[in-house]
């Protein structure tokens, strides 16, 4: 009876270790996907391919494929050598430069936005998301997704590139008037737990709103006579990630916040954010590297409109900047300076370089001209995203 209730013991035991065993192996091997940072090394920096503002695409484009690859979503009938000789125009490295055709691409050039949102997973593999914020977009990721054959899955939320800034690390830093506006009547907890199930995050960070200048269009003057020129307040516009422990933060002196009642109202949410940003932790629950950076000159224009030519506050903004895996392109406003301000101008974005070159100390960074492109209510950042490693980036080629 012994021997048998002893063979019984051992025959449990193997079968509990076995499982054992074989629960470890599958954990080890369970697929797990992430939201990718724009810090991290990627394959390439995403445009949609058009000569409008000022050609700014084709000039960031030559600037980045000096050094790292650079992906273009062109239009299929689109005349593909011309696009190239206006590249080089630009001395772009057209070897570094890849073309992805689409039957249909919005005649809109903010791809951060409705673009293609990447998770990567621990294997490698490739998977897009897509929101609902401009709900055309569809049509557009669909044909990415089905270029790139990787699956892609729409989240019922009212989201954008520029709306969220991650660590790569499951943290994500979202502006709480612009979400609550955007997804009007969902709450910040169904707001919440939907994107963390949606981009595999663990933790959000609520800041409170953005800069006066990315209010929306149609929200009224933000003083006196001069109104905003954006979108209810994208993080980019303001705050981003340098590292999975870092976070940059705009910060509006004294001094500049009394020459101006905008900068003065910039400065007060400014204030309150960095505020919130430094008693945060990440995933982990690591306090934050917070650092700050001068705040971008505040430049007014008049804009036509259907009535007459009103004054906008331009959505300038240091914080809009490309990060590749060589560059920093790091907007600058030195050109649109007077010979009143030039020194100042001049001063003030040394000093922002001097930060850039500290935070990012591995890239080369290059300030680029970007009043032109500001005047359309956004900036670098939100005309490009950062295609992550693991998995094609370019066209597959055609089978033989």
């Amino acid at each position: 009876m012994n021997k048998i209730r002893n063979i019984l013991f051992l025959t449990s035991a193997i079968s509990i270790l076995g499982f054992t065993v074989f629960s470890c192996s599958t954990a080890k091997q369970a697929e797990t996907f992430y939201h990718p940072a724009d810090f991290e090394p990627s394959a390439s920096t995403c445009f949609v391919w058009t000569t409008d503002f000022y050609e700014i695409v084709p000039k960031l484009a030559g600037i980045i494929s000096k050094k790292d690859k650079v992906t273009l979503f062109v239009k299929e009938n689109a005349d593909q050598e011309n696009i190239k000789r206006i590249l080089e125009k630009y001395e772009s490295n057209i070897e570094n430069i890849d073309f992805i055709s689409l039957n249909w691409i919005p005649a809109n050039a903010w791809l951060r936005d409705f673009g293609p949102v990447y998770l990567v997973s621990n294997r490698g593999k490739k998977e897009l998301v897509n929101f609902l914020y401009f709900r055309s977009r569809l049509k557009f990721v669909d044909q990415i997704a089905e270029k790139q054959k990787i699956s892609l899955t729409q989240i019922p939320l009212n989201s954008t590139g520029g709306s969220r800034e991650v660590n790569g690390k499951g943290t994500v830093i979202l502006v709480e008037s612009h979400e609550l506006l955007e997804n009007k009547p969902k709450t910040k907890e169904v707001i919440e737990a939907e994107l963390k199930n949606a981009l595999h995050l663990q933790k959000i960070i609520w800041l409170k709103q953005g800069i006066p200048q990315d209010d929306g269009q149609f929200t009224g003057p933000i003083f006196e006579d001069i109104y905003p020129n954006g979108v209810n307040g994208h993080v980019d516009e303001f705050c981003r990630f340098a590292d999975a422990e870092t976070v940059m933060i705009s910060y509006v002196s004294e001094d500049e916040a009394g020459s101006h009642p905008i900068l003065a109202e910039a400065k007060k949410r400014l204030d309150e954010n960095y505020q919130i940003l430094t008693e945060s932790t990440d995933q982990d629950g690591n306090k934050l590297n917070v650092i700050q950076v001068p705040f971008a000159p505040l430049l007014i224009f008049e804009q036509p409109t259907p009535q007459a030519k009103r004054k906008t506050a331009a959505v300038t903004s240091y914080m809009n900047f490309i990060v590749t895996n060589s560059l920093v392109i790091l907007p600058s406003y030195v050109d649109v300076a007077d010979d009143s301000n030039r020194e100042a101008f001049q001063a003030k974005e040394n000093e922002v370089i001097r930060i850039f070159q500290k935070v990012f100390p591995s890239k080369e960074i290059i300030p680029v001209p970007a009043y032109d492109l500001n005047r359309f209510s956004g900036g670098f950042h939100c005309i490009s995203i950062n295609a992550p490693l693991g998995g094609a980036v370019s066209e597959p080629p055609s089978p033989q």
